[in-house]
């Protein structure tokens, strides 16, 4: 039974997002340092780390799909956590998503303006649209 109990929390433990094996960057400074130094857009991941439908959906079709991982190397990844009522964070926020409320995803350049328009209606067609997006930027 012991041994059991062993294999099941060590496959619970074992089953982590994409999400969380990224690097992500968490301050938008320093995003932009290494986009403009690696001549790289950045991917801007908006949350207030809330479990919603929204960042379920995001989780299962888009952080753990293959076109992210592939994904990951052609840009900065930054994460902004709007839940702890930073107001620099909020307003990127906004500014990236183009909405008050969180969570979305953006593509910007090293000078943090957006490319083209940001993902904040969480669903499997606007995910393939968005992929298929950034895929055509990178």
């Amino acid at each position: 039974m012991k041994k059991i109990l062993f294999i099941f929390a060590l496959a619970f433990t074992l089953q982590l997002s994409a999400q969380d094996k990224a690097n992500w960057i968490t301050d938008n400074s320093v995003a932009q340092k290494q986009s403009e130094a690696q001549n790289k857009p950045i991917l801007v991941f908006v949350t207030n780390n809330q479990k919603t439908q929204a960042s379920e959906i995001l989780n299962k079709e888009f952080f753990s799909s293959e076109a992210f991982k592939n994904m990951t190397s052609k840009v900065v990844l930054l994460k902004l956590d709007i839940s702890d009522s930073q107001l620099y964070n909020v307003r990127l926020g906004v500014h990236y998503l183009n909405k008050r409320s969180a969570t979305g995803l953006a593509l910007v350049n090293k000078f943090s303006n957006r490319i083209g328009e940001p993902l904040i209606e969480i669903n499997t067609k606007n995910i393939e649209t968005f992929v298929s997006f950034v895929n055509s930027k990178l």
